[in-house]
C-alpha cells in the first residue's frame, strides 16, 4: 500500500546555484539530469556548476517551458520536486517527440498484481488503452499472464529491480522493441510505484489517478517520448489531486505520426453476443411474432449472423483553445443550451455524425447521443447566437458544414454561414455560439472518434434492427424493413474490456436483453445499466 512522500527531497532542499559555485547538495541536481537523460555521466564536476551541469540545466529549463537561465533557481527547483514518469526526456542530451513503432497493429497485455490502495484500478488502466485505440489503428487485447503478452501490467516497490523508481518517480514503462531502454525483451513493462505513491481514481489531495498515469505510460509503450507541450498527456511531470484523461492535440498528432488516424469501422458478416449469458442476437422472422429479436445458444446459421454497415461515426467535438469538450443541457429550462465542459467520461459529450443523402455531399447533421437530438442554432443576436439542440426541423439550421484536416475543422452553420464558436469564461457558462469567421483557435475544433454508427441487418431476412420507442411495447427490439430514419441506427462504442455497447441513435438507449425463457430471451432498449447485460462480443462470422 502506498503513501505519498515528497519527491526528490534532497534538490527540494538545495538553495539556488549559478555557474562556478559549488554547494553540497548539487549532487543531487547532477544525478536528476543524469537520470532522465539531460547530462552525461562523466562529463561533470561532481558538487560545482559547472559548463556541462549549465548546459543541462537550461535544456531542462526549456523542456519544461521555464525561463532559461542555465543556474539552479527557484523555479527549476519546483519544477524538478514534482512526481514524474521514470523514462527519459532526453537521449544523449537531445529532446526525441517519438522512438518507433511497433510492426503489428494488435497487442495483448496482461494484470499481475494490483494494489490494496483503491478498487477499480485494472478497468482505469483498461479506459487508457480505450483512450488510444479510439486514435490510432491498434487494437489492445487482455490476455491471462501466461499468454505471453506485450504489455506486463503491475504494482511494484520503488526499488523496483527492473527501473527504480524511487525518490519520487511514480511508473515506469519501455519503448516498443528496438527502441527500448528497460528491456529488450517481451513482455515490456508497466508499472507503478506502490510504495512511495497512493493510488486513487480521480482527483484526491495526495493521490494520484491511474487512468491519468496510465495514459502517459501507454503513450511510451506504444512509442511516444516525452513532450515539452504543458497540458499534453505525455508531458512528464504530473501533480496529485489532478485527472488528465483526454489526450491533446499534441499527444494525437505524435501517436498518428507513428500509426496514422484511426480506421477499420467494422464492416460485414458478424455474431453479437451478450457477455453476461453468452447467448448470440436472433430474430423471430415471422409476423405473429412482431419479427421479435431475442437471443439463442449458438445456432450457426444465418438468423444469428448481422451485416453491419457504417454509415457515421460517433466523435469528441474538443475546442482546440480551450481543449473542452462541447457537451449540452437535456432540459427544456435550460433550453438545450450546448457548453464546453471538461471531460465528464459520459455520452452527454457523444456526438453522431451521419451524412444524410437528402443533402449535399459536404454537409451533415450532428445528433446528440444520448437523446437524438440535432444541433441547431438560433440566429439572432439577442439570443448571442446560442447553439441548441432540437428535434428534427429538416431545415438548413440543423445542417452543418466541416472544413479541415488532420482531425482539426471549422464547423459552419448553412443557414447562417456563421461558425461554430463558444465563450471561455464562467460567466457566459462556456455557452458555445456561432460567429462570423475570426480565424483563430476559439474556432477550430478537434474531432476524435470514438465509436461508429451502423445499420445492422439480419443476413437471413434482409430485414433491418430496428426498436419500439414506448414502454407500452417494453422497447422491444424488432427487424422491420429499411425506414430510412434513425430508429435503425445504432451507435457502437468499445467498452473496457473488448465489448462493445449498442445503443440507438434516435433516443440514445442500450440494447439489453431479458435472461429468462418466461420472457422469450427478447431483446429490449433500456437505460444505461453499466453492466455486462448491455455489453455485446462482435466477433466476425
Amino acid at each position: 500500500m502506498g503513501t505519498t512522500r515528497e519527491p526528490f527531497t534532497e534538490i527540494a532542499r538545495l538553495a539556488p546555484t549559478h555557474r562556478g559555485e559549488q554547494r553540497e547538495g548539487l549532487g543531487a541536481v547532477q544525478n536528476f539530469l543524469t537520470r532522465f537523460g539531460y547530462l552525461g555521466r562523466s562529463d561533470f564536476t561532481h558538487g560545482t556548476l559547472d559548463g556541462a551541469t549549465e548546459k543541462a540545466l537550461a535544456n531542462y529549463q526549456a523542456q519544461m517551458g521555464l525561463p532559461v537561465t542555465g543556474d539552479f533557481d527557484g523555479a527549476t527547483r519546483r519544477q524538478m520536486t514534482t512526481h514524474r514518469c521514470g523514462l527519459p526526456d532526453m537521449r544523449d542530451g537531445v529532446a526525441f517527440a517519438t522512438t518507433c513503432p511497433w510492426d503489428r497493429q494488435q497487442l495483448t497485455y496482461a494484470f499481475d498484481t494490483g494494489t490494496s490502495d483503491t478498487v477499480g484500478e485494472f478497468a482505469a488502466v483498461r479506459r487508457a488503452f480505450a483512450t488510444w485505440s479510439s486514435v490510432v489503428p491498434l487494437t489492445f487485447v487482455e490476455v491471462g499472464t501466461e499468454d505471453d503478452p506485450d504489455f506486463f501490467i503491475d504494482w511494484r516497490p520503488a526499488n523496483d529491480p527492473d527501473h527504480s523508481m524511487v525518490g519520487g518517480v511514480l511508473a515506469h514503462s519501455d519503448f516498443p522493441p528496438g527502441c527500448s531502454v528497460i528491456t529488450n525483451s517481451l513482455p515490456k513493462p508497466l508499472h507503478f510505484d506502490d510504495s512511495e505513491h497512493l493510488w486513487v481514481n480521480g482527483a484526491v489531495v495526495n493521490g494520484f489517478d491511474i487512468e491519468t498515469v496510465a495514459l502517459h505510460e501507454i503513450g511510451h509503450l506504444i512509442g511516444l517520448a516525452h513532450s515539452n507541450v504543458s497540458g499534453s498527456v505525455m508531458f512528464p511531470t504530473v501533480s496529485d489531486d489532478f485527472t488528465k484523461r483526454a489526450l491533446t492535440a499534441d499527444d494525437i498528432t505524435g501517436a498518428q505520426d507513428l500509426y496514422g488516424p484511426a480506421t477499420g469501422l467494422l464492416d460485414g458478416v458478424f455474431t453479437l453476443r451478450q457477455a453476461s449469458t453468452g447467448r448470440f442476437l436472433d430474430a423471430h422472422e415471422i409476423a405473429t411474432e412482431d419479427f421479435r429479436v431475442v437471443t439463442r445458444p449458438a445456432q450457426n446459421n444465418d438468423t444469428q449472423r448481422w451485416r453491419l454497415t457504417p454509415v457515421g461515426a460517433v466523435y469528441l467535438i474538443q475546442q482546440t483553445s480551450s481543449q473542452r469538450f462541447v457537451d449540452a443541457y437535456e432540459t427544456a429550462d435550460q433550453d438545450f443550451t450546448l457548453v464546453t465542459r471538461t471531460a465528464q467520461d459520459n455520452d452527454t459529450q457523444s456526438w453522431v455524425i451521419v451524412h444524410d443523402p437528402r443533402t449535399a455531399p459536404t454537409t451533415v447533421r450532428v445528433q446528440h447521443l444520448t437523446n437524438g437530438r440535432f444541433l441547431d442554432a438560433h440566429e439572432t443576436a439577442t439570443e448571442d447566437f446560442r447553439v441548441v439542440t432540437r428535434e428534427p426541423q429538416n431545415n438548413d439550421t440543423q445542417l452543418f458544414a466541416f472544413t479541415g484536416s488532420n482531425k482539426v475543422f471549422t464547423i459552419r452553420q448553412v443557414s447562417s454561414g456563421r461558425l461554430l464558436d463558444a465563450h471561455e469564461i464562467a460567466s457566459k457558462d462556456f455557452r458555445v455560439v456561432t460567429r462570423e469567421a475570426q480565424n483563430n483557435s476559439t474556432q477550430r475544433w478537434r474531432l476524435t472518434r470514438i465509436g461508429g454508427v451502423y445499420q445492422v441487418r439480419q443476413v437471413s431476412s434482409g430485414r433491418f434492427v430496428d426498436a419500439h420507442e414506448i414502454a407500452s411495447q417494453d422497447f422491444r427490439v424488432v427487424t422491420r424493413p429499411s425506414q430510412g430514419n434513425d430508429s435503425q441506427l445504432w451507435a457502437m462504442l468499445p467498452a473496457d474490456d473488448g465489448t462493445f455497447t449498442v445503443q440507438q441513435v434516435s433516443n440514445g438507449r442500450f440494447v439489453d436483453a431479458h435472461e429468462s425463457a418466461a420472457e422469450d430471451f427478447s431483446v429490449v432498449t433500456r437505460d444505461p445499466q453499466n453492466n455486462d447485460s448491455q455489453r455485446w462480443r462482435i466477433s466476425p462470422a
